[in-house]
């Protein structure tokens, strides 16, 4: 559709980003840095539009003398736009200077970039840890019937940054799982089910787990399962549990260190992950998130296959029979381009690289610069 219609007229720089993001996500890196470029030629609204940092994120930079760097860094130092898409600009700058091993530039630049975004309304700790308190009090009520037979999630989710997407393609690949990406609609559900203080409705838990399913099976072919790669759907295990008895649970663990780093390098567009900018704030969301893990692990009767993320990139193919093994599907491997599932998380691409593992440790090249990191062992 984008490609008709820039076909048919002359290019907007709206319409020119939107089609990069459609190809990113399907990922064409090259068609999409391609209809980047030319959106910002044509003057696109930066500040409307972080398309410096999409534009960093479709390739990685081997060259110091790359103008595209100078143009981050221009941005970046220019104080007519707004400390947000200036931060915008300098995760954008982080990122290329992360490519070429100049760490302690990057940090400098991760730094205020980070402090430029904390002017904005901060993430509530304290808001978090009610948050926390109230879900392990809930109770919910079994759906009265069952969505639909045979229809099986799979919810893949941990902290952010902590491998996710990545074990989603993979698995995705390796069963003919039908992958779609970070579907939200559990937290959507959640959310309206609390608000209106229907959680000891069974009737209403199957309308919500119907709606669900619909959401998930779309109008494909059907697939024996499915996969919801939210991170943040660890927030309400205990409503997926009443919804489909039968669904999987896979939670993703890593070095905080790495995580914490991970964290603090990718602008985030949610609100949700607004703790991401300040390292006090990330601990508090970790210790939220492993006191909800132990409590759903205690009190659901649901599987929960805990997956660390050194494992999976180190040791990928047995990973991957195990996860086969625990949701029950037969191999099916398939390298073929078409059955990649767009990625619409900001993990989109590493998880179109062949799986690597030099992720693994590298807080310790930003430990001189960053000395908060040592607080997350």
């Amino acid at each position: 559709i984008c490609d008709g219609a820039l076909a048919r007229s002359p290019a907007s720089p709206d319409l020119l980003m939107l089609a990069g993001n459609v190809a990113r996500e399907a990922g064409d890196f090259e068609a999409a840095r391609s209809h980047y470029l030319v959106a910002l030629d044509a003057g696109i609204d930066l500040e409307r539009h972080h398309l410096l940092g999409a534009l960093a994120n479709a390739c990685r930079y081997d060259d110091p003398s790359d103008p595209e760097i100078a143009r981050f860094a221009k941005h970046f130092a220019d104080t007519r736009y707004s400390p947000r898409s200036r931060a915008s600009a300098g995760f954008a700058l982080a990122k290329a200077q992360n490519d070429l091993a100049d760490y302690a530039a990057a940090a400098g630049t991760l730094r205020k970039a980070n402090a430029m975004v904390r002017t904005l309304p901060r993430w509530d700790s304290m808001a978090w840890q009610r948050f926390i308190d109230t879900r392990q009090r809930e109770r919910v009520a079994a759906a009265s019937t069952l969505a639909h037979p045979g229809f099986k999630p799979v919810f893949i989710m941990g902290v952010p940054r902590t491998g996710t997407t990545l074990t989603a393609s993979l698995l995705a690949r390796a069963t003919g799982a039908r992958d779609r990406g970070e579907l939200r609609t559990l937290r959507y559900i959640a959310e309206q089910l609390i608000a209106g203080g229907h959680l000891d409705n069974p009737a209403t838990l199957a309308e919500a787990a119907n709606l669900y399913c619909a959401l998930a099976v779309q109008d494909d072919a059907p697939a024996a399962w499915y996969l919801d790669q939210d991170p943040l759907n660890f927030r309400w295990l205990h409503i997926a549990a009443a919804m489909f008895p039968d669904a999987r649970m896979i939670h993703l663990r890593r070095d905080r260190r790495d995580t914490a780093l991970s964290l603090w390098s990718q602008d985030f567009a949610h609100p949700d992950l607004a703790f991401a900018y300040d390292f006090d704030d990330m601990r508090a969301f970790m210790d939220g998130h492993d006191a909800l893990m132990t409590h759903w692990n205690r009190a659901l009767s649901l599987p929960i296959f805990e997956l660390d993320y050194e494992t999976l990139v180190t040791e990928t193919g047995p990973s991957l029979a195990k996860l086969r093994d625990f949701i029950g599907a037969p191999a099916h491997e398939s390298h073929r381009a078409e059955d990649n599932a767009p990625v619409q998380s900001a993990s989109v691409w590493q998880a179109r690289q062949p799986v690597y593992a030099t992720s693994i440790g590298r807080w310790r090249h930003y430990m001189p610069y960053v000395p908060e990191l040592a607080g997350f062992t």
